[in-house]
């Protein structure tokens, strides 16, 4: 299937799913809350002044979360269901956030100079290329500009996680249609049911790490966590697979 067929058909998905993705309330935001989770603040480090472009923002929380924290943001997303969210928050917030309906594998060439390039949990399974997404990216970024993938682990994509566990995807083939097992579908997909088609891809460490070495950019970190709710019917052991990463590389 080709990329263009693949985001068409995502649009669609998305945009389905757009009217009921509310994310965070307005008062979460007035009481101080943050969308990003303290490692993701620490790989991003203080964003006051500085540029930031936010890949796959569906309704735009992490994107409101820098504006709070003083950044010039352009978010983007496939849907402009979940972009009218974001910017009817941003008004209710008077936060300034440029967002856009982009497909993030064909941003706007005036989309350059960003010192932060942020992509979130959900994300990168969209990217049907992603080495050539991976170039296009490390051509955005200023110079010294920081690239953050903080994302579900792959192992955790292709692995059952009720008990008891099997594997139900293929680490080495990417490309899914749908999902296999329903925990990883978006939550109100699985409750509204799966009868809209979409193509996802579930990225290799090594995939990723490699097209963010061949786009010249330099690795900075690379972490992978527990979160134990994500394997909770492995008891005491859910804490023993990695469920999440974060990945940081420079321009």
């Amino acid at each position: 299937m080709e990329s263009a067929e693949v985001v068409a058909r995502n649009r669609r998905y998305w945009e389905a799913l757009a009217p009921h993705r509310l994310g965070e309330s307005i008062e979460f935001f007035e009481a101080g809350g943050s969308a990003l989770n303290s490692d993701e603040l620490d790989a991003v480090g203080d964003v006051r002044g500085r540029r930031v472009l936010q890949l796959a923002c569906s309704v735009g929380d992490e994107a409101l979360t820098f504006a709070r924290l003083g950044a010039e943001v352009v978010a983007v997303d496939l849907a402009p269901g979940h972009l009218a969210t974001g910017r009817a928050k941003a008004e209710a917030l008077g936060l300034a956030v440029d967002f856009r309906e982009q497909d993030m594998m064909a941003l706007a060439p005036e989309l350059t100079g960003f010192d932060l390039i942020f992509i979130s949990w959900g994300g990168i399974c969209w990217v049907p290329d992603l080495t050539r997404w991976a170039a296009d990216l490390a051509s955005r970024l200023a110079p010294g500009g920081v690239l953050v993938i903080s994302e579900h682990h792959p192992l955790w994509e292709v692995l059952t996680v009720t008990a008891p566990m099997r594997v139900t995807g293929n680490y080495f083939a990417p490309a899914r249609d749908g999902y296999s097992d329903p925990l990883k579908a978006p939550q109100i997909t699985r409750e509204l049911g799966d009868d809209i088609p979409s193509r996802s891809y579930v990225w290799s460490l090594g995939a990723v790490v490699t097209a963010v070495l061949n786009a010249g950019l330099t690795l900075r970190s690379l972490q992978e966590f527990a979160e134990p709710d994500m394997y909770a019917d492995l008891g005491d052991q859910a804490g023993h697979l990695p469920a999440t990463y974060l990945l940081t590389a420079v321009r």
